[in-house]
Parts: C-alpha cells; sequence; structure tokens
C-alpha cells in the first residue's frame, strides 16, 4: 500500500498525472469490479440456488470488506477528474460526474458492505434483494464504462462497452471467490469441477463479448471507432491485446475444456491466477492508451506499484476471507455441512 501510493505520487509532477491517474483508475475498476462482482455471484446463486456454490456463496460475501477503501480511492479519482476526463461538458460535467458516481457506488458497495457481508445465516439475502442487486450491478458498472473508459476517450462511442466491462468485473469476482474457496480447502473435489465448469462458461461469453466489439470496429472501420483500436495496436500496445485474449480467453479455453482439467486443483488454480491477470491487464488496456504520450511504454514500474497498492489495500480489508479455516476440514467435503444447509434454509 505504501508503494502504491509513493508511485501514484510520484507521478503527479512532471507532466505524468494524466497517466498516474489512468493506472489508479484502471486498478480501481478492476478491484472494485472483483468486489462487486464476487457479491453478483453470490447474488446470483442465491436466486439459482446451485448447490455445489454454497461455500462460494458465502466467500463471495466476505470480499464486501473493500467496499470502503474502494469509495475512499474513487474521491481520489473524482478528485482528480480533471486529469483524466478529457472533456468537461454534458454527461463529464465536473458537478454531475461527482454526484453522479458518488450516489451509485455508496448504493453499489453499500448494499454489498451492509447487506451482503455477513457470513450467517441470518445475513442472507433474500432471492428478491438479490434480483436487485444484480440489475443494480449491471447499471452501475455500465456508468463506471461510460464515465472512466469512454471519459478519457470521449471520441469513441460504444453501446458494447457497459456490458463489456460488467461481465468483465463479474469473470474477476467469480475468479476471486473460487481462488478463496481453494485457497482455503473449502470446496470439495466435485464442487471445484462444478466451479471450474461455470468459469468455462463466463469465459466463453466474455470472447464472445470481446469479439463483438473487435468485430463491429473492424467491419464498420469507422474513424472515431478505428481510432481508439489502432491506439491500442502500435507502441508495443499490441502484445497486450494479445496477453489479454491469451490469459482472459485461451488458456482457461483450453486447459477447462476438457474433463481432466477442471478436476486438476493445479490447473485450475493457475488457470484463476493467469486469468485474473488478464482481467487487470484488460482493464488497463481500456483506459491507459488514452492518456499516454504515443512513445510511452505500455506497461511501466509506476503502473505495476500502482496496482500493488491497490492489491495491498483489497489483501488488507479481506484479511479474515484470506486466513483460510477449511484446513481441518480438507477438500474431500466429507464434513458436516450443516452451517451451509441451515443458511439454505
Amino acid at each position: 500500500m505504501v508503494l502504491g501510493v509513493a508511485a501514484f505520487a510520484s507521478g503527479l509532477t512532471g507532466g505524468h498525472a494524466p497517466r498516474s491517474f489512468g493506472a489508479l483508475v484502471a486498478s480501481w475498476i478492476f478491484f472494485a469490479g472483483a468486489t462487486a462482482g464476487a457479491g453478483a455471484f453470490g447474488a446470483l446463486f442465491r436466486i439459482v440456488r446451485a448447490r455445489w456454490s454454497d461455500r462460494l456463496v458465502v466467500l463471495g460475501r466476505g470480499t464486501a470488506a473493500f467496499a470502503p477503501a474502494a469509495m475512499a480511492i474513487l474521491l481520489v479519482l473524482l478528485a482528480g477528474s480533471a486529469f483524466w476526463a478529457k472533456e468537461h461538458t454534458g454527461w463529464l460535467q465536473p458537478p454531475l460526474l461527482v454526484i453522479r458516481e458518488i450516489v451509485l457506488n455508496a448504493l453499489l458497495f453499500g448494499v454489498a458492505y451492509l447487506r451482503l457481508r455477513g457470513r450467517g445465516a441470518s445475513a442472507a439475502p433474500s432471492v428478491a434483494a438479490s434480483i436487485a442487486y444484480c440489475l443494480f450491478f449491471a447499471v452501475a458498472l455500465s456508468v463506471w464504462a461510460f464515465d472512466f473508459v469512454l471519459g478519457p476517450a470521449p471520441e469513441w462511442a460504444s453501446t458494447l462497452i457497459g456490458v463489456y466491462v460488467f461481465v468483465s468485473a463479474f469473470v474477476a469476482g467469480t475468479g476471486v471467490v473460487t481462488l478463496l474457496g481453494i485457497g482455503r480447502r473449502e470446496l470439495a473435489d466435485h464442487e471445484r469441477r462444478d466451479a471450474a465448469a461455470f468459469v468455462l462458461a463466463i469465459t466463453i461469453f466474455w470472447g464472445y463479448l470481446f469479439w463483438s466489439q473487435y468485430l463491429t470496429i473492424w467491419y464498420g472501420n469507422i474513424p472515431d471507432e478505428i481510432g481508439f483500436a489502432l491506439r491500442r495496436a502500435v507502441h508495443g500496445w499490441g502484445f497486450i491485446v494479445l496477453a489479454v485474449v491469451g490469459l482472459v480467453f485461451a488458456v482457461p479455453f483450453l486447459a477447462l475444456l476438457s474433463g481432466p482439467g477442471r478436476r486438476s486443483l493445479r490447473v485450475v488454480r493457475a488457470v484463476l491466477v493467469l486469468q485474473l491477470l488478464g482481467l487487470w491487464l484488460n482493464c488497463h488496456l481500456l483506459i491507459v492508451p488514452s492518456l499516454s504520450p504515443d512513445d510511452s511504454s505500455p506497461l511501466g514500474l509506476r503502473d505495476i506499484a500502482i496496482a500493488l497498492g491497490v492489491l495491498g489495500a483489497f489483501v488488507f480489508s479481506n484479511a479474515d476471507a484470506f486466513v483460510g479455516s477449511g484446513a481441518a476440514r480438507g477438500v474431500s467435503g466429507s464434513s458436516s455441512d450443516a452451517p451451509l444447509a441451515a443458511e439454505r434454509d
């Protein structure tokens, strides 16, 4: 956390402020999105009641502990909106931007922190509340996309970017929750296999959205749209694009498509770590090129340090979630599931 603060502060001088704010925006969207996505994962499986997800639903609610830190970082981003919002008219007028983001995120993270964070059966939200949260999650993160992705690139217009951002956040939240379940040894073999199958399914959907966005830009060949894509294909950014596609889609697809891959603890764990790295690079790719000089490095030490700072805040906030209590239970799932059954009831 100290490293991240120092790196961000060092980037506020010498004309590096837009890039530093862009790096902070990208990391905030990833970690805050993963927090909101973990809540959406829990809400979704509160609705569909799949038994294999019981332990993951409880873990997903616990990650909402990052909500206060996410709101604090958001205030920093809004205070520096002059550096990353290239226009200050229309929907990006500072008063409208600040009020919109504070209200939406206070509601989103407030519900997650106050209502979803508990671990007991009494804290389980109702099905109606879960449906409402999933819908509000989609709306709030679509607004993130319009403000934080299109704000630095107001010349680009996309009606798909909102869906792309909240689906990416949902994939990240699913990955974090599943990694927590594996790390705490809270998943039986069949539960881990089902979780891996679900990761494969949403990975394919993410790939569909990525391809849909790329195909419309390539086929339409409209100057306002093609400029956004071309900026991310030159000066080394093309390698980041390939890394995003490979880590988020190709590796999970190839590794989890077969039964042995989904059954392997090491394979699933490695796939999730690589996919989360790819999703962070995806956030970096969406925002930072719009705020960087043409000859700048696509991934600098300051960008990494800022990301590590936000990661530190995320881990520090969720310290309890990272301390496994399932070691005594083991991964075989042979212990009593009475608390989980009580929560289902």
